[in-house]
């Protein structure tokens, strides 16, 4: 009876052996991840930091402001551009509701070009150049400038 207890003590103390040292290898483990996900993170924490000062060199508003002049070509607001809410009705909201639709009746009235083997044409709207603007508006009247005609520029 005492060398069935002691072989099931021996036994036993093996079995605590393996798992104490199992622990010990998982816990070792665990530690060279953390570790390696502490370094990702400082490394992804400076990405950032290089991110957020790339960004905020883009977005100078000196480097805006040239590139807005080279590339749209904006001009600045007119006095007589700019309208308050008092003088706006709702028939200027029902004119321009009413003008939308008419670029797509020119484009049914106009010819259609011929189409190439090559490429397939961009679909925009045959909108003439400059149309006069009802002497209603409260705004002078913009110069419409298609894609088709800004490329070819």
């Amino acid at each position: 009876m005492l060398r069935f207890v002691n072989i099931c003590l021996v036994l036993g103390l093996v079995a605590l052996a393996y798992v104490i040292y199992q622990m010990k290898y998982e816990s070792r483990a665990l530690d060279a991840e953390i570790a390696t996900l502490g370094k990702q993170i400082d490394e992804e924490r400076d990405a950032l930091a290089v991110l957020r000062a790339e960004w905020s060199l883009l977005n100078r508003p000196e480097r805006i402001e040239r590139l807005a002049q080279k590339y749209l070509k904006l001009a600045p607001a007119k006095p007589a551009q700019l309208v308050t809410i008092d003088t706006v009705s709702d028939r200027d909201f029902d004119r321009t509701r009413l003008e939308a639709p008419a670029p797509a009746v020119a484009e049914a009235t106009a010819p259609k070009p011929v189409k190439s083997a090559g490429k397939k044409p961009a679909s925009v709207a045959n909108v003439p150049a400059a149309e006069t603007a009802p002497a209603s508006a409260p705004w002078p009247e913009a110069e419409i400038v298609t894609p088709v005609q800004a490329s070819a520029q």
